[in-house]
């Protein structure tokens, strides 16, 4: 593998089809509540905004701040760019889940403590760079 390496994210049925389960599930719950109706609508209403929020910017990538490309470093550093055109240098958490139907990478922001989380699923990548990926997150891990 030659590196540094670029790989393009594309969209991912899959991952809106969890999302919306996932808020559908949320939605369920709040049949059994013993709360007012105003309360279970407003909760109800947060839900769904979650949900459009999140397929927008995690599955479908059309935010501007959706990661839209990733660039794997020799140094073990991921160069990440956005729809905007902004790109920072992260590196990786060793938190970070690699699983043959799932790569979960927490990236480490320069300069905070928090993680920002990237789920891959496979119809995200070519398989050929989800095969680079999974290789270089897993030497980077170790």
């Amino acid at each position: 593998m030659l590196l540094p390496h670029r790989l393009g994210l594309r969209s991912s049925p899959y991952l809106a089809l969890v999302l919306a389960l996932l808020h559908l599930a949320a939605l369920g719950s709040l049949v059994p509540l013993n709360i007012h109706v105003w309360l279970k609508l407003a909760l109800a209403s947060t839900i769904m905004a979650s949900l459009g929020m999140s397929i927008r910017r995690h599955a479908l990538l059309l935010t501007t701040s959706s990661i839209r490309e990733l660039v794997l470093k020799d140094d073990g550093s991921i160069e990440v760019r956005r729809n905007d055109g902004g790109q920072f240098e992260a590196s990786v958490s060793g938190q970070t889940a690699v699983l043959p139907w799932l790569i979960v990478i927490l990236l480490q922001l320069p300069g905070s403590r928090r993680l920002q989380p990237l789920l891959i699923l496979p119809d995200s990548l070519p398989e050929e760079d989800g095969r680079i990926l999974r290789s270089w997150l897993r030497w980077k891990l170790n």
